[in-house]
């Protein structure tokens, strides 16, 4: 799947592996662009190669431009919880799975705000079968990137 995936900052590359705690050392790299619109991207990058906690910082960079607040950041925030789900996956954290997918469809479903992303919606009832089935994505796997999840994230625009 990833192979075919877009990309929406090819320039920014990608991490030598994804970090899970306890399992590969926590990179010294930033992971966010030099614009809040390119973080974004680079994290929707990030994330559709199984690459959770470093787009957890890519967006949490972005989510710190905002303050913190508004519907942006809301958005983010979501999107942050969805990370989590994936780093969670590749713990093979049941329980952590599945707080963090319900905490992002609280914020997903109530935010105005898609910074671009195509379906909202679509992204949303995703995340709704995360929290419903989430053992099928749990993953014992060590190898250095695992993409956990069936479902990736469009930008409509770039």
């Amino acid at each position: 799947m990833a192979a075919e995936t877009v990309r929406y900052e090819p320039d920014l590359p990608f991490p030598p592996y994804a970090y899970v705690p306890g399992l590969f050392p926590r990179p010294e790299t930033a992971f966010g662009g030099d614009t809040t619109g390119q973080s974004f991207r680079y994290g929707v990058d990030l994330f559709n190669h199984g690459f959770y906690w470093e787009a957890h910082e890519a967006w949490e960079s972005a989510w710190n431009v905002y303050a913190r607040a508004g519907e942006p950041a809301k958005l983010l925030k979501g999107l942050i919880h969805l990370t989590a789900c994936g780093v969670k996956a590749r713990q093979h954290s049941l329980h952590g799975v599945e707080v963090h997918a319900g905490k992002a469809i609280v914020l997903l479903e109530n935010v105005r705000e898609d910074l671009g992303i195509a379906s909202l919606r679509s992204l949303t009832e995703q995340v709704k079968k995360v929290r419903e089935t989430p053992s099928r994505f749990l993953s014992e796997s060590q190898e250095n990137v695992v993409i956990v999840f069936d479902f990736r994230i469009e930008l409509s625009r770039g």
